[in-house]
């Protein structure tokens, strides 16, 4: 759990007060290279959601660490709002010190189990971040259909509000070395319901190469998703 500045330990969500505040954007960065990033755009950031500050600026993030390398990161921001407040910048990255008493507090230790031992899959059914989600398999276990040149399926990714650019997919093998997914097409479409207004969603075609322990990301602008699934030959 992420808390802002100000903001009691015991506070929660239905304790914010209106008017409601902009919302303010939070990533994960690994430490290595956090001084480098200078952008909500750099690919090196993993998004993790979003603060909606109330009008005492206070505000409470709970959050699931993506599947990261093992490593340390550090904390980054997009903050449109505080703009007026700091020479016009809304981007911020919260670099560790190699000194400090609150050093300890400032960043974040990832350990992903290793591929080869058990698969550590993300879990099944509804997963998201608050604003790009996706449906898991039962079990983390993804069947594909077995053609010539790899295993098939196609991936379906729902935005939770309108982005203008297209979808990035890729996917890497955890437990065994391996080429990379394979991304066939990734294409736009609406669900029509009667009654409910449409919503837009992507779905993604691609091809493993082998079956196995594997990790896919899917990147829209600055939002990005993680997950880890193990994936099988069909029937």
């Amino acid at each position: 759990m992420v808390r802002l500045g100000g903001t009691p330990a015991n506070f929660t969500l239905e304790q914010r007060e209106k008017p409601l505040r902009n919302g303010i954007r939070l990533y994960l960065v690994p430490s290595g290279v956090a001084d480098d990033v200078s952008s909500r755009f750099d690919k090196r950031l993993h998004f993790i959601g979003r603060f909606i500050p109330d009008r005492r600026h206070r505000g409470v993030l709970s959050f699931a660490v993506p599947p990261l390398d093992t490593g340390p990161y550090a904390v980054a921001s997009w903050c449109p709002a505080c703009a007026k407040y700091s020479f016009g910048r809304t981007f911020f990255v919260q670099t560790v010190p190699r000194f400090s008493r609150y050093r300890r507090w400032m960043g974040l230790q990832v350990r992903l189990p290793s591929g080869a031992e058990t698969c550590p899959v993300s879990g099944e059914g509804k997963y998201g971040n608050g604003l790009l989600s996706t449906t898991l398999p039962p079990d983390g276990v993804l069947s594909t259909r077995i053609d010539d040149d790899g295993l098939f399926q196609k991936l379906g990714w729902l935005p939770h509000r309108g982005f203008p650019d297209s979808l990035a997919v890729r996917g890497e093998r955890l437990d065994a070395a391996s080429p990379p997914l394979r991304v066939l097409s990734v294409n736009w479409g609406y669900a029509i319901a009667p009654g409910r207004p449409q919503i837009g969603s992507w779905r993604s075609a691609v091809k493993f190469p082998s079956a196995g322990c594997w990790r896919i990301t899917a990147r829209v602008q600055d939002i990005s998703l993680s997950y880890v699934v193990k994936v099988v030959a069909g029937p």
